[in-house]
């Protein structure tokens, strides 16, 4: 491809020079008077147009040349390749273990940890008092300082509020694939907050059976129909706070 890229430069200096060489004074016909030229003169205009016609000839030549010359380097240029990435040298150091938290509140039937961001929990609010289940959005480099979300719309449409809380104020709800012996069936008369059927509140309950895939049967506290019992999924049952 060298070769070819040095030829079109010869080329190109060729045919400057034969331009220079081509460059007669004009011949327009409006400056001259054939009738008054005697037979030198003629001879000398023919021999000019003669020799204007040679270089053209190898002008012509030298562009066909160069066109088909440069024509090949163009079906022929090698398309650049995608230079292979720098390979950065594998880091040694292990990496940064997500900050996690845990619930002050323990209990042998569920876990209090770990709640680390995107759990769901259930929050104690502050304005009601009631439990609520929310996402844990943040969790403190301590561990013991949390910020939730409700997923809840209000009662006006707009979005769940976002709320900070203490291990205190926060259950973690087991999370969906956690193992059947992670959260063993209640006693009967355990007291629990569960959270009752279509909402996102939990209330105080009492433990009346557990069904064979874990389902707790239950009864809330406050329910109008008395000895009423409620079927709820057992991820949903929760340990109750020792202060209510």
């Amino acid at each position: 491809m060298e070769d070819r890229w040095g030829l079109a430069v010869t080329q190109l200096q060729d045919l400057y020079k034969l331009g220079d060489v081509a460059g007669f004074e004009s011949l327009d016909p409006k400056n001259m008077n054939f009738q008054n030229m005697n037979l030198n003169q003629l001879a000398e205009i023919q021999g000019k147009l003669e020799s204007r016609q040679s270089v053209n000839e190898k002008m012509r030549n030298y562009t066909r040349d160069l066109v088909e010359n440069i024509s090949y380097i163009l079906d022929n240029y090698p398309v650049d390749e995608e230079l292979p990435l720098k390979q950065e040298p594998l880091s040694t150091e292990a990496p940064e273990a997500a900050v996690v938290g845990r619930s002050h509140w323990t209990s042998l039937f569920n876990p209090s940890d770990p709640i680390e961001v995107g759990s769901d929990v259930a929050y104690k609010s502050k304005k009601t008092g009631e439990w609520i289940q929310c996402i844990c959005t943040k969790v403190s480099g301590d561990g013991l300082r949390f910020e939730v979300k409700d997923p809840e719309p209000d009662e006006f449409g707009k979005p769940g509020g976002i709320f900070k809380c203490n291990s205190k104020e926060i259950l973690l709800i087991p999370p969906v694939n956690i193992k059947r012996s992670q959260t063993p069936n209640y006693p009967t008369n355990t007291k629990v907050l569960a959270r009752y059927p279509e909402t996102t509140t939990f209330y105080p309950a009492i433990v009346c059976g557990s069904k064979r895939d874990g389902t707790c049967k239950l009864r809330f506290d406050g329910e109008e129909e008395i000895d009423k019992e409620t079927e709820v999924e057992r991820r949903l049952v929760l340990p109750l706070p020792s202060k209510w």
